[in-house]
């Protein structure tokens, strides 16, 4: 984030904590138990929302240096995304063309990506580069590259589209809305850091809503989070992404110093949600990812969290903030969303979204939107 804006996004949390303020809601907000739970409604956004909506993955900084590469899931779809020797960046799907083995694993630097299977080989543009008793096999042909995906590093941020569907005019302009926010924390200077994966019996949308408020902190968090933060929160719209974010313990004392001393980065926690469920969460230096999706049915999602370090030098520093988010994440939030979706499962049939809640609010919002869109050919 830009010094400017954030001293302005700091300024607007100091005036809500000393006011014992927060951005709300005009009113509550009812919502259905099918909102998680209807088929129609899940096999709608599975398609609609993920198969042919660009999908953001990871940072650019991950994949900067040529010959570098680095491997995602989205919706099954195992993806590499790499850049050649001439600085082209390039997303294919990571399946051989010989068996569909996998080329690539984890991340790393490579001037090949080469199959564990029988050892078939691809140059960073995807062309078949080796293969093991060429002569065994027909020649070689445009059949057996790799299959290349639309891709994009602007804003910083990785953009893929996972299926014919997404074109690459799309890729590029999913977040123009929000980009130059984005922007501001130049992603490009970025390294991997560690990537968990969860298999969670909740609704995808019951995931990322976990995300959206902080009204439960004090109770859910009580000893974890809630000792460290408020629940104190600012809340800005940009089209179909939103940022939102929530103080420090202690920001108070910043109405004692002149602006011109203040941090230059936010002291707390800011959520960058774009659409459909990434949540990009920046803390300092460091930034985490949290990709929630449909799993193999509505009370089902896989869920990623990921996470990147700024400064070599402070790498244990940042696995350890890290890990620390992450261990809150899967031990307090996750078993909760999965609670609630029991609950739903069992007869639950009318739900409450509080003007305390918001984000809450203004996502649903905009998912029922998008589908209404989507259905009257809008």
């Amino acid at each position: 984030m830009q010094e400017q804006d954030s001293k302005y996004f700091t300024r607007r949390m100091l005036d809500h904590v000393l006011a014992g303020s927060s951005d709300r809601a005009a009113q509550a907000m009812p919502e259905q138990g099918g909102f998680y739970t209807d088929l129609a409604r899940w096999q709608q956004e599975k398609t609609q929302f993920f198969m042919q909506t660009p999908q953001v993955v990871g940072f650019a900084g991950e994949v900067a240096a040529s010959g570098s590469y680095a491997t995602f899931e989205c919706l099954g779809v195992p993806l590499v995304i790499c850049r050649n020797e001439q600085g082209e960046l390039n997303a294919f799907v990571n399946a051989c063309a010989h068996r569909a083995a996998r080329v690539a694993e984890g991340c790393g630097v490579a001037r090949r990506l080469t199959c564990r299977f029988h050892g078939w080989s691809y140059n960073l543009s995807g062309k078949l580069a080796g293969r093991p008793d060429d002569k065994a096999f027909a020649p070689a042909c445009a059949n057996d590259d790799l299959i290349s995906l639309p891709v994009s590093d602007k804003w910083g941020v990785l953009v893929v589209g996972i299926s014919p569907a997404v074109s690459q005019e799309a890729v590029d302009s999913a977040l123009d809305d929000i980009g130059p926010v984005l922007a501001g924390y130049d992603f490009t200077g970025v390294a991997s850091l560690e990537t968990r994966r969860y298999e969670v019996a909740a609704n995808w949308k019951l995931v990322t809503d976990l995300s959206h408020e902080s009204y439960h902190f004090r109770v859910l968090h009580r000893e974890s989070l809630a000792p460290l933060m408020t629940a104190h929160t600012v809340l800005d719209d940009f089209g179909r992404h939103t940022r939102w974010g929530f103080p420090l313990k202690g920001i108070e004392r910043l109405q004692e110093q002149d602006e011109s001393q203040w941090p230059s980065s936010f002291p707390g926690v800011i959520n960058h949600t774009l659409f459909p469920s990434t949540l990009l969460i920046t803390s300092g230096r460091d930034a985490q990812l949290i990709r929630a999706e449909p799993g193999s049915e509505p009370g089902k999602s896989v869920v990623y969290y990921a996470g990147v370090c700024r400064d070599p030098a402070t790498r244990a520093e940042s696995l350890a903030a890290y890990q620390f988010g992450g261990d809150i994440f899967s031990t307090e939030d996750l078993p909760a969303a999965e609670q609630c979706q029991q609950g739903i499962a069992a007869g639950r049939e009318q739900l409450s979204i509080g003007r305390n809640e918001p984000v809450v609010q203004l996502w649903h919002q905009k998912w029922r939107q998008e589908l209404q869109g989507h259905s009257s050919g809008e």
